[in-house]
């Protein structure tokens, strides 16, 4: 029974240590993701430990201050997880609804749409992720955000303890930004509370904060 725990133990850890578009069945996800260019405000509840739902608003502004939002009600699938004895896998598909308004190329508001897929593969002290995110209004806006991070954790902390690392993340928004964004960044993670600070190598702010509840 206590090897049973631990490992149910280290599994809700893990889920909680990375901000996940599926957590726990019954878990609550709130989430800002902050940088000048864009913005990503979410709340998810998984109701399936497979399956989450929720809302989603996205901002993306080019330097030249004209701006696009997607308003979204989103729906975020766990496609498959591997868990091997000292590391975890996952691949995630996302899709969601709404409404989008801009004044990109051109100024109005229309239905806007999302799809996406995202991956990661981790260990109490490696992380690595990949995901790619498609957004639609037809006839009025496309936008598209690769994001890939990269990160390491100087020890192992207990699970009550504060956990640290230092991630680099690479970000490409071809039609807000042609060039790639590359992000320096700290995570900290305490009980059922992430947050993420860092500057881009040009400068530029970056805040993420993630609540599970």
């Amino acid at each position: 029974m206590l090897p049973y725990l631990l490992g149910l133990l280290t599994l809700l850890v893990s889920t909680l240590t990375y901000a996940h578009p599926v957590i726990y069945k019954g878990g609550t996800m709130i989430a800002s993701q902050n940088m000048e260019m864009f913005s990503d405000n979410q709340i998810n509840y998984s109701f399936h430990q497979k399956w989450a739902t929720g809302l989603n608003l996205w901002r993306f502004t080019r330097e030249n201050e004209e701006t696009t939002q997607f308003g979204l009600v989103r729906l975020n699938h766990l496609l498959k997880r591997w868990n091997n004895d000292d590391s975890q896998a996952n691949i995630y598909i996302s899709t969601g609804a709404g409404v989008a308004e801009s004044n990109f190329n051109m100024k109005g508001t229309k239905a806007g749409y999302l799809g996406g897929v995202e991956g990661d593969w981790e260990t109490r002290t490696l992380f690595t992720s990949l995901k790619f995110y498609q957004f639609s209004a037809p006839k009025l806006v496309d936008v598209s955000i690769t994001q890939a991070r990269i990160g390491l954790s100087p020890f192992e902390a207990d699970f009550d303890k504060l956990q640290s690392w230092v991630m680099l993340q690479a970000m490409y928004m071809p039609q807000v930004e042609r060039n790639v964004i590359v992000t320096p960044l700290l995570r900290f993670f305490y009980n059922n509370v992430l947050w993420e600070m860092g500057s881009s190598l040009r400068g530029e702010w970056f805040l993420n904060f993630m609540v599970h509840i």
